[in-house]
């Protein structure tokens, strides 16, 4: 079974990676991206005869075609994209040609060389500011970031393409955090929570706290914090029953059902490793960063009752989890 992961060499198409071929070593995964990142060269270590790696750029339709060319694909998980919120209110070409164009590339190819399982990485933020909590797949979509917007777009192309003979599970996340094997969160730059409060107290660095005036109980930005183990699990899944046509064009958000202020992350991560921080830690508030909202918790039964998706895994073992890779990353 050959399987095509887009953005594979990323954070969590590395772990999905990992995940699936453990589970399955019979799988080939073929990865594509535009970097030739250390977690490509951490799983062709661990599974030499499984992985097939493609540096390339996914918006030049000739190069992704060479991958269509060269092995038959049986299933897509598209995770391919610019992810950085802050970012893409900055650079809102840049997002929308990356995730925009490399999408319709791909479901264009898939299409021409009759591909016809897709699971596409979209994000808790196509939902916009959240009109009730939790927030569950019915929810309107109102994307506020540049971001957002594009896996909107994604979304809607593909449910375009689903009319042509491609069968789709969208997950929907909402914020995936922890480290498993090795693997755990490199972005350049880095802007999610767990890993750089983690960073932050082991090195003794001031953390940011972006804005304490939103509309939640202690100020601070509420999101439901998802194992990135878990969320991995929701792509094998997924996979599997897509592959065995028992579901089809379906739509999961992926969370906890419970959600957790920056302010509780902080204070909880504190209270956990008490003794273990550097004395020159500190956290602050600053001013809110562009595009976020307040508020984002899944409500999560439809996956659990259609997929028999369960999270193993506490917002502690996320912490746990992540102050392991962080600390192995500073005794090497």
């Amino acid at each position: 079974m050959n399987i095509l992961l887009t953005g594979g060499a990323g954070y969590i198409g590395a772990c999905t990676a990992l995940f699936i071929l453990k589970l399955n070593p019979n799988f080939k995964c073929i990865i594509i991206d535009k970097e030739e990142t250390q977690n490509i060269k951490k799983l062709q270590i661990l599974f030499p005869n499984n992985i097939k790696f493609y540096k390339i750029d996914m918006c030049r339709m000739d190069l992704l075609e060479t991958v269509f060319n060269d092995t038959k694909v049986d299933g897509v998980i598209h995770f391919a994209a610019y992810t950085i919120v802050s970012e893409s209110e900055k650079e809102t070409y840049k997002y929308f040609h990356n995730n925009i164009n490399s999408t319709l590339n791909l479901l264009e190819l898939m299409k021409k060389y009759a591909v016809s399982n897709l699971i596409f990485s979209s994000s808790a933020s196509v939902y916009g500011v959240a009109e009730y909590l939790p927030i569950d797949e019915d929810h309107p979509l109102k994307p506020v970031s540049t971001y957002a917007i594009s896996k909107k777009i994604c979304e809607d192309l593909i449910l375009k393409y689903s009319e042509r003979g491609i069968n789709y599970v969208i997950l929907r996340y909402f914020n995936p955090a922890g480290a498993i094997d090795g693997i755990g969160e490199e972005h350049n730059p880095e802007t999610h929570l767990i890993p750089l409060l983690i960073r932050s107290m082991l090195e003794g660095n001031i953390f940011k706290i972006f804005g304490n005036d939103f509309p939640t109980p202690d100020g601070t930005c509420i999101r439901d914090f998802i194992h990135i183990e878990d969320l991995a699990n929701a792509h094998f899944l997924s996979l599997r029953k897509l592959l065995g046509e028992e579901i089809k064009n379906e739509i999961f958000n992926v969370g906890i059902n419970n959600g957790y202020s920056v302010m509780e992350v902080v204070l909880k991560a504190i209270e956990m490793f008490k003794g273990k921080v550097n004395k020159n830690f500190r956290y602050i508030i600053d001013s809110r960063r562009e595009g976020d909202v307040p508020a984002l918790v899944a409500k999560a039964n439809k996956i659990k009752n259609k997929l028999g998706f369960y999270p193993k895994y506490t917002i502690e073992d996320i912490l746990q989890s992540v102050w392991n890779y962080e600390s192995q990353k500073i005794s090497t």
